[in-house]
């Protein structure tokens, strides 16, 4: 008996978009990829013939170098891809301590522009991730920008995913030296904190036709109106392409996902954009 097709995450683990593409279109092209388990170190076989996969969703930062990879792809998967999309708009200083090797947001917008022309608003997932307060991206200096940003993109995606940074204990390290070398100071807003800025988010994302969604925030995501995001979301996909079959499973990846089965084809430890906030690093 044949296996049902898979949603391929590429991925969670590194950005393949951004550094990793003639690679993607070569196992494309063999129409598999041996991937290591992180925590067992043993390896399996992922197939990437088309009859095997449901879609692709894609996670980037720049999405650039990995277009004309994307349209030779287009025939062999049918355009059946999400593309999550991180643009945090982060400020000079910010961005060079956050995440230095990340586009500038108007290169970022252009590129969404491009994806969302060719592929449609609905498959530009927008991730205002992570949300990090501190003395040089307070409350409402990220307030701002999400509205900036919020106006560029409008019409050209229909959702944004958010988050607060987890600080796991190497990002935890790494803020601490942000502190001690450059004197950066981090606030960690409370809860009510947190619900409160997700309903500003809202309320501004609303005027531009975009829906809010949490990823891995149940708490917020309970009491703040904003909806529980499913970042591998195979209803969406279902809708986006009925002529595929897809997972009705849901499979956390982590404590509070609402992820849907998928298998992920990246590996830790190979990301380049080397982001303060990065647990895949």
């Amino acid at each position: 008996m044949q296996s049902p097709p898979i949603i391929i995450s590429a991925s969670r683990r590194t950005d393949i978009p951004a550094f990793y593409c003639d690679w993607f279109y070569q196992r494309v092209q063999q129409g598999f990829v041996d991937v290591t388990n992180p925590f067992s170190k043993n390896t399996y076989r992922v197939s990437l013939k088309p009859d095997d996969v449901s879609a692709i969703v894609f996670w980037s930062k720049d999405y650039r170098p990995f277009l004309s990879i994307l349209k030779k792809n287009e025939p062999v998967y049918k355009n059946h891809f999400l593309f999550h999309f991180t643009i945090t708009g982060y400020q000079e200083r910010a961005k060079l301590l956050f995440e230095p090797n990340a586009p500038d947001f108007p290169d970022a917008i252009q590129t969404a522009k491009h994806l969302s022309d060719r592929y449609g608003a609905e498959t530009v997932l927008w991730r205002f991730d992570p949300v990090i307060f501190s003395g040089i991206s307070s409350c409402e200096e990220r307030l701002n920008t999400f509205r900036r940003l919020a106006e560029e993109l409008e019409g050209i995606v229909s959702r944004c995913y958010i988050s607060f940074v987890d600080l796991y204990g190497k990002v935890q390290r790494r803020f601490e030296h942000l502190s001690k070398v450059h004197s950066v100071s981090f606030i960690k807003p409370i809860k009510d904190e947190q619900i409160e800025f997700a309903r500003e988010l809202a309320v501004i994302a609303n005027d531009y036709g975009i829906e809010i969604y949490t990823c891995c925030e149940d708490d917020v995501a309970r009491t703040s109106g904003v909806s529980k995001g499913h970042c591998i979301d195979a209803e969406l996909l279902q809708r986006l392409y009925p002529d595929r079959q897809f997972t009705d499973e849901i499979k956390p990846t982590r404590k509070g996902c609402g992820c849907f089965a998928s298998k992920d084809i990246g590996t830790y430890n190979t990301c380049r954009h080397h982001c303060v906030y990065c647990y895949a690093n």
